[in-house]
């Protein structure tokens, strides 16, 4: 069986991470993936990160966390974390956990990269393969998430 891992690398003082392994993202390499920043950042070197999320499939609660505290210390160092090659599922899931608005995500490794070079944070889009969001609820006036219940006991 295969080990989830992080691999990372240095490019141009800032921190390229991809998974390895990880169609379902474990919390453990993306808690390696902190602490592997946090020594950057003690070593001087740049506080951005670009997350390649190529190959993941899934990413639970647990992982989103890691990246929150990844995020939140990236910013209280004056860096960001820039998220490319997003799954659709994967994008769906930052959206549903009303977390995408807190991240920034591009389309490929180049346009991350470039992203951190410029220092600027662009406005979050969204991964260009992402699927349509449902424009509102569906005929009959019931939500796709949440159907009414037929007989007395809906009441």
């Amino acid at each position: 069986m295969l080990k989830p891992s992080v691999q990372v690398h240095k490019v141009d003082d800032h921190l390229l991470a991809e998974f390895w392994d990880c169609l379902r993202l474990d919390p453990a390499p993306t808690l390696e993936l902190r602490e592997i920043y946090d020594r950057h950042v003690k070593e001087g070197g740049a506080p951005c990160v670009v997350i390649d999320l190529g190959g993941v499939g899934f990413a639970g609660s647990s992982a989103l966390g890691n990246f929150v505290a990844l995020q939140r210390s990236a910013r209280q160092n004056g860096g960001r974390v820039v998220f490319c090659h997003v799954d659709p599922t994967v994008a769906e899931v930052f959206r549903a956990s009303k977390l995408d608005k807190l991240f920034e995500f591009v389309a490929d490794r180049d346009a991350a990269a470039a992203a951190v070079r410029r220092g600027e944070a662009p406005a979050p889009a969204e991964p260009e393969s992402a699927p349509p969001r449902p424009a509102g609820p569906t005929p009959g006036g019931l939500s796709r998430l949440r159907r009414k219940r037929s007989g007395p006991e809906s009441d």
